[in-house]
């Protein structure tokens, strides 16, 4: 049975195309397939997020924690198996390799995952403006009265 006739590329998915071989003609078949199947399964992952609007924006500078600024970096070498893998349980949580490993030092260093130290202070930090908001009453200040033109 024969192959359909490929679709002619545009302009821009020929120069992708070069770029790419350019890219990849040093790999054998195996390293390719699993370098392309990384590359479509982030690319579906940010598609994804596109659509739905889950996509997270940083700001500019370093991240601020639940305990501080993350400003020190923390890196390791591991064995092909076990990077793959973590990389692979890292993107069935929806996370970045980086923030899985986060996740790891801070469950290791203080019982708790990054991810749920950071929920907690987001819901401790929207507890206390409850409370002050519930301190100071429903009324705004004289400033803002609408009806006092006097000034």
């Amino acid at each position: 049975m024969s192959e359909p006739p490929a679709k002619e590329l545009s302009t821009h998915e020929k120069n992708i195309a070069e770029q790419a071989h350019e890219l990849f003609e040093d790999l054998d078949v195996a390293e390719l397939e699993r370098v392309l199947d990384h590359v479509q399964r982030r690319l579906a992952v940010s598609k994804a997020a596109d659509q739905t609007g889950d996509r997270i924006m940083y700001a500019r500078g370093r991240p601020s924690g639940p305990l501080g600024k993350l400003d020190t970096p923390l890196k390791t070498w591991l064995d092909e198996g076990t990077a793959e893998l973590f990389r692979r349980k890292a993107f069935m949580r929806d996370q970045e390799s980086s923030a899985a490993l986060r996740d790891c030092a801070y469950a290791w260093v203080h019982g708790k995952t990054y991810t749920v130290m950071a929920a907690e202070k987001a819901l401790h930090d929207a507890d206390a403006m409850d409370i002050r908001e519930q301190m100071t009453g429903p009324f705004a200040g004289r400033e803002f009265n609408v009806a006092d033109t006097t000034r």
